[in-house]
């Protein structure tokens, strides 16, 4: 499906403000993949198991159907030990998905679907490589650059990962193929539990995003800024829009 088909309308714009104040990013990526990423891989393959034909066969059936939709090529998965759910990418030339073990357990194919292809859309789309590359460049100015300018580099940065996860959500529902299983996941990893997550109501739900949209004092506008990731309830709020949008019932037929 073509990248229009999903992308939140103010993604694009939001990255080309953002990338006007980034500096060095060419030296932060080489020192990243020459220091930091070697310092990562001994733990990666020391403390996790990896996603095979072999181990977690359901998962990697998965996994293969949204690399190959995604177009990235071969992106190694790690399960590590943890009591969370979680899902996450990370890495710049060589990228790479973390899976908690709590999620493999709980979570439905479909589910899973979801939060596998939300983190291909990302290393798809550059998302995480730039991800990577501002946490680390956020390590080199708190050393070097006062705390203001730091500030309004994240602020910029942080309202354009939002909205690349708006869109990271769009295309998890299309891989997933049903929006239940996409809010349910998102429910999931709010409540760290399925039994929980069953008793919400969405309608009910949602209405905090409304609450939280009221909220329009200086405090609460820079605590709203200050978040990289949207809030649950707004990221359930989109894929509800998203869902029964224009563009993406044309693109079902």
């Amino acid at each position: 499906m073509d990248r229009e088909c999903y992308i939140h309308k103010g993604q694009d714009e939001a990255y080309r403000q953002y990338q006007d104040g980034v500096l060095f990013q060419e030296d932060i990526e080489k020192v990243y993949e020459e220091i930091d990423y070697r310092f990562r891989v001994p733990d990666l393959l020391g403390k996790t198991v990896r996603v095979s034909e072999r181990q977690f066969p359901e998962v990697y059936q998965i996994l293969n159907e949204v690399l190959l939709d995604a177009g990235t090529g071969d992106v190694p998965v790690y399960v590590y030990e943890d009591y969370y759910y979680g899902a996450e990418s990370s890495g710049i030339e060589h990228p790479w998905i973390e899976l908690s073990a709590k999620t493999v357990q709980d979570f439905t194919p479909g589910e899973l679907k979801f939060v596998l292809a939300r983190e291909a859309f990302k290393i798809a789309d550059g998302i995480t490589k730039h991800k990577t590359m501002m946490e680390e460049r956020f390590k080199a100015m708190r050393k070097a650059v006062p705390d203001k300018l730091e500030e309004v580099s994240r602020l910029s940065f942080n309202h354009w990962y939002r909205l690349a996860n708006y869109s990271a959500d769009n295309y998890g529902y299309v891989m997933c193929g049903g929006i239940k299983a996409a809010v349910d996941a998102v429910l999931k990893m709010v409540l760290n539990s399925v039994m929980l997550a069953g008793q919400v109501d969405i309608k009910e739900f949602i209405r905090q995003a409304s609450e939280i949209n009221r909220l329009d004092d200086v405090v609460s506008n820079y605590t709203k800024a200050d978040e990289s990731m949207p809030y649950a309830s707004h990221r359930v709020q989109n894929l509800l829009a998203y869902a029964v949008s224009q563009r993406r019932i044309d693109n079902r037929k």
